[in-house]
């Protein structure tokens, strides 16, 4: 696989994986959201961050050959 587009699905699989652990933690975590006063703001942040990943990586996925 190319160096770049392997760079480029690494930083969106981490990209994804680090909204996914601060969804996580506004949706089951209390103490860990003690001071985010803003809830839903941080939910839509991640949530469209957790999007944008998914999206980019289907992307390479569909125009290039990666598994």
């Amino acid at each position: 696989m190319n160096q770049l587009i392997k760079a480029a699905i690494d930083s969106y699989q981490a990209q994804r994986t680090e909204a996914l652990a601060h969804l996580d933690i506004l949706f089951n975590d209390s103490v860990g959201i003690g001071e985010h006063t803003d809830l839903l703001t941080e939910v839509k942040r991640w949530t469209e961050s957790l999007s944008q990943a998914d999206e980019n990586l289907k992307t390479l996925r569909e125009n290039f050959e990666v598994e």
